[in-house]
């Protein structure tokens, strides 16, 4: 499923050093898109090659892009127009379900949501708030956090939202002294690395390797670098008891990575759903008619150097039915809480 977003004058970045890029932890882009006459055949082959000899996840998704290509090209005339032409490259690329991965005109974007909106929602933050929270809880920059019997909740809903780390000690300092936390990233469909990291590091007792990651870089297909281990310090003063981090389809991107950090630490287990995943990092290439094309451009793996793109699955498999939500009940806190008790 794709979502066709009307928007004028997105901004987005032109592609820049792809390890600054990537290692600096932003998804966010920026770039004045201006509207260019140009064929439509050659736009088409140009986003087909490009994804063709950049993109980096056609052995982990499956996918034939050559067999892709002959579908869809045949739909592409040099006298169609260019809405007609933006969904012909759109349709080719949700063959990838790849939600990094998007096409922008000056008017229209398109990008894949299935990760989350074909599965479950397992989440309701209203009910968080009135069934649990009992609408009282506390504000530390863009997370929400209280204690309650003993276990700590924390809240995060979108790592696009800076955290300092004097707002991050705060909610941590404050549950020194829980018996367990419940760390809940549902919905939070990723942001900032960087956000992720800094709660992550208050859990790490010492320098721990949390992924590898590979960068694409030939034409071919599998041509990428060396799998590079990627490492966050540790901290003084780490939490060290038990932990439960709550997840649905929607934890994706950065949130994958934050999952996926934790997922090492053995006093943590994943409950809820499978990650929506979105490990790899994403670049940009501006076609000839002025439209963005978004790929994803490296290849995450996990400390066991498996592929996380798809999602991670979690220690306990836990739903919501609608019956439940409907109630106000969320069982998938209920079982991080029993498991804490």
């Amino acid at each position: 499923m794709r979502s066709i977003i009307k928007e004028s004058g997105k901004q987005i970045k032109l592609p820049a050093l792809l390890l600054v890029l990537f290692f600096l932890g932003g998804c966010e882009k920026a770039l004045d898109l201006k509207p260019v006459k140009s064929n439509p055949v050659l736009v088409f082959e140009e986003a087909w090659k490009v994804m063709d000899e950049q993109y980096a996840l056609f052995s982990v998704k499956g996918i034939d892009w050559k067999s892709t290509y002959q579908t869809y090209r045949v739909q592409v005339t040099e006298e169609m127009t260019d809405a007609a032409l933006f969904t012909v490259i759109d349709h080719m690329l949700e063959t990838l379900k790849d939600g990094h991965v998007s096409l922008m005109s000056a008017s229209d974007t398109a990008t894949y949501d299935g990760f989350f909106t074909l599965y479950s929602t397992n989440f309701n933050y209203k009910n968080i708030v009135t069934s649990y929270l009992k609408n009282d809880f506390k504000v530390s920059g863009p997370v929400i956090y209280k204690t309650v019997n003993n276990v700590g909740y924390i809240y995060y809903a979108s790592f696009k939202n800076d955290i300092t780390e004097s707002e991050a000690d705060q909610v941590m300092n404050e549950m020194s002294s829980t018996k367990g936390i419940i760390f809940d990233v549902r919905n939070n469909t990723g942001g900032r690395s960087a956000n992720a990291e800094k709660f992550v590091r208050r859990f790490l007792g010492e320098k721990t390797l949390v992924k590898y990651e590979q960068i694409k870089n030939g034409s071919g297909h599998e041509n990428f670098s060396d799998a590079a281990p990627y490492f966050l310090s540790g901290n003084s003063t780490p939490y060290t008891k038990p932990v439960c981090v709550l997840t649905n389809r929607a934890s994706f991107s950065a949130c994958n990575d934050f999952v996926l950090f934790m997922s090492v630490l053995p006093n943590v287990k994943v409950v809820g759903d499978q990650t929506g995943g979105g490990g790899g990092f994403p670049n940009d290439y501006v076609l000839l008619n002025g439209w963005k094309l978004q790929y994803t451009a490296t290849k995450t793996l996990d400390i066991n150097k498996h592929p996380v793109e798809n999602g991670i699955t979690p220690d306990v498999n836990i739903g919501i039915t609608l019956l439940e939500e409907s109630g106000g009940k969320d069982p998938i806190l209920e079982k991080a809480y029993a498991l804490l008790q």
